[in-house]
């Protein structure tokens, strides 16, 4: 008989429900990602993620549109720039007032300029 051959087929890991996470522990996830990322993926992963990234008004403090987001580039080029514009409210909205810091580039138009300013009230 060869070495090995009596072993044990390896499990499979158990499946793991990510709706369950405690809102801490989706907090840190969130701290590493930018709003875009959130607001584009991971606050889409499912229901509780959602309102997650809805409550911790923290994570819009600081909305960077313009750092190296290729998503945001490509919009940019296909005239989906108004899809840009809606994000960006949302992610005022989001920051409850709290909004510090909003970098974009070439989606960013009088009115969200205005949208912007108006949420900091």
């Amino acid at each position: 008989m060869e070495a090995g051959g009596d072993a044990e087929p390896a499990q499979a890991a158990p499946a793991r429900d990510w709706a369950e996470l405690p809102l801490d522990a989706i907090a840190s996830v969130f701290a590493r990602l930018g709003p875009v990322e959130i607001l584009m993926g991971a606050g889409l992963v499912c229901r509780s993620w959602l309102h997650a990234a809805e409550e911790l008004s923290s994570l819009w403090n600081h909305l960077d549109t313009a750092s190296s987001h290729n998503v945001v580039k490509d919009k940019c080029r296909s005239s989906d720039a108004g899809a840009l514009r809606a994000m960006a409210r949302k992610a005022v909205d989001r920051s409850a007032g709290q909004l510090e810091v909003f970098v974009g580039e070439e989606f960013v138009d009088d009115d969200l300029l205005k949208y912007i300013g108006a949420g900091k009230l």
